[in-house]
């Protein structure tokens, strides 16, 4: 004869921090050790990651300066140079100064002297010989104007010529092909810097995915298991995302170190030079650099992992 028991039996508690405790040992510390167990098997992605990197940094931070470096020459080329006539009316020059202050592709309109301009000019090679040979200052009165964009100097100087107050023969300093050459080497430097880092990351997550996808079969009896007993799909998968996340974050921090060592050095042995030929490659923008291929790397082994434990486990 059966016995109901019906006493109010008190429910047993689970215990949240412990729960908490044993899966960071799991997830995080049981896939470190996992990961310094299989280095051996690791390392030909590790390497490949950390060169890819490294070349994506060194690369990247390149491209950056030369970027700078045609900014600053845009910026230069933004300046729009509008020569006068000797014997142009001070009303025709007012009409055209109103006209290109108007103008609101023009951020500003400056004015240089005959004068002036023979002064400037007696700074530069060949310029002060030409000037004596000449007898008289041969050098124009301008109009010197700061636009907006280098895209817009054209349609400004083609008005600014058709002024009577401009010089017939030279009316500006606007060059067509000039301004083409520094706008085709800006778009050609975004898109094979742009190309290359999609490559390289590409190639960086295929390396790493293969290396997760060894380590799975490798270990494929023991995911069996896990699988055959209910283990949650997190503990199956969880280690290896964690294990692929670490190879990038190792990758990472090698090559945003030497990312920054080699800049740094770069920067400290010759602060002027590397500046003309670096604009903007400063101290603080090394370190960035190196930070972000830091989060790059564990970002690009965490997504490896991923596209690998997806792949893999759900054939098993």
């Amino acid at each position: 004869m059966g016995v109901v028991l019906r006493a109010p039996f008190p429910r047993r508690r689970r215990r949240w921090p412990q729960v908490a405790r044993n899966g960071f040992r799991y997830l995080f510390l049981g896939a470190w050790r996992n990961w310094l167990r299989n280095l051996t098997s690791t390392m030909p992605a590790l390497a490949s990651m950390t060169l890819l990197l490294v070349l994506s940094g060194l690369v990247g931070m390149a491209a950056f300066a030369l970027e700078r470096a045609a900014a600053s020459q845009t910026a230069s080329a933004a300046v729009l140079h509008v020569y006068l006539r000797d014997d142009a009316t001070p009303q025709a020059v007012a009409a055209l100064k109103a006209r290109l202050k108007a103008n609101r592709d023009v951020v500003s309109v400056g004015y240089t002297s005959k004068a002036q301009a023979l002064k400037q000019a007696e700074s530069r090679p060949g310029l002060p010989q030409l000037a004596n040979a000449a007898g008289t200052n041969p050098f124009p009165a301008s109009l010197d104007l700061r636009l907006r964009s280098v895209a817009d100097v054209g349609a400004v100087a083609a008005m600014a010529a058709r002024s009577p107050a401009t010089d017939p023969l030279t009316p500006t300093s606007y060059n067509p092909g000039t301004y083409r050459r520094i706008q085709t080497v800006m778009s050609v430097v975004e898109v094979l810097g742009g190309a290359f880092l999609v490559l390289m990351g590409f190639v960086a997550v295929a390396v790493t995915a293969n290396s997760i996808r060894a380590a799975i079969l490798a270990r494929q009896s023991e995911v069996r298991i896990m699988q055959l007993v209910g283990a949650p799909r997190w503990m199956v998968r969880g280690p290896f995302v964690v294990e692929g996340a670490l190879t990038g974050a190792v990758a990472g921090a090698v090559a945003g170190l030497v990312t920054l060592v080699v800049w740094g050095i770069g920067i400290a042995a010759g602060a002027s030079a590397f500046v003309r030929f670096a604009p903007g490659v400063t101290v603080g923008v090394t370190a960035l650099a190196a930070l972000v291929i830091l989060v790059g790397g564990f970002v690009l082994g965490t997504v490896a992992s991923l596209i690998s434990v997806h792949r893999e486990l759900e054939t098993t």
